[in-house]
């Protein structure tokens, strides 16, 4: 259902925000490579924070054993590789499958903190292709299309980083007064 309402969202967004210059992703200065990254402040325990993150894991991704590399309770860190589609747009809003994205997330666990790490982006292809040479809008080889795929990932990532963000918070447990 999640899915459903990006890509809802995307068909309807994604001329405009191209038209607009919106479809921007954030470069880590350092490496110049695509990269969220943000510490979370939430109050709780490295060992509370870390099964929040493992449920949000497990409810967030249709099959959390394929995407999860390391579970490591007593270091609080979670480490894995996540994928999502990516697609094209007719005139008629027809849509056409454009690849399959990887990346590679990172959960930190500190006591009152989590710190996620979203990286490595990759286009899954007969060779690796680093999303970081869509940026490049002076190639010869730049396409157009390069900017909706870049908005496509934006959403997805930001989408996961929100969701994220509310697994982390404590459950509500109502109480039954009567």
């Amino acid at each position: 259902m999640r899915r459903m309402f990006f890509l809802f969202f995307a068909i309807l967004s994604v001329g405009q925000a191209i038209a607009q210059g919106t479809a921007s992703v954030p470069v880590d200065p350092d490496t110049h490579t695509i990269m969220y990254r943000e510490v979370i402040s939430q109050e709780g325990t490295r060992d509370i924070l870390y099964d929040r993150s493992a449920e949000w894991f497990r409810t967030y991704y249709v099959n959390p054993t394929s995407v999860t590399r390391i579970l490591d309770k007593v270091n609080g860190k979670i480490e894995g590789t996540g994928r999502f589609r990516i697609y094209s747009f007719l005139k008629d809003s027809t849509r056409i499958d454009a690849g399959m994205i990887n990346y590679d997330i990172m959960l930190e666990m500190k006591d009152n903190k989590v710190r996620y790490t979203l990286n490595n982006f990759l286009l899954r292809a007969a060779s690796k292709f680093p999303l970081e040479k869509w940026l490049n809008k002076k190639d010869p080889a730049y396409n157009p299309k390069w900017d909706i795929y870049l908005y496509q990932v934006d959403t997805t990532m930001r989408n996961l980083v929100k969701s994220l963000k509310e697994g982390m918070k404590p459950k509500v447990i109502k109480k039954d007064e009567w």
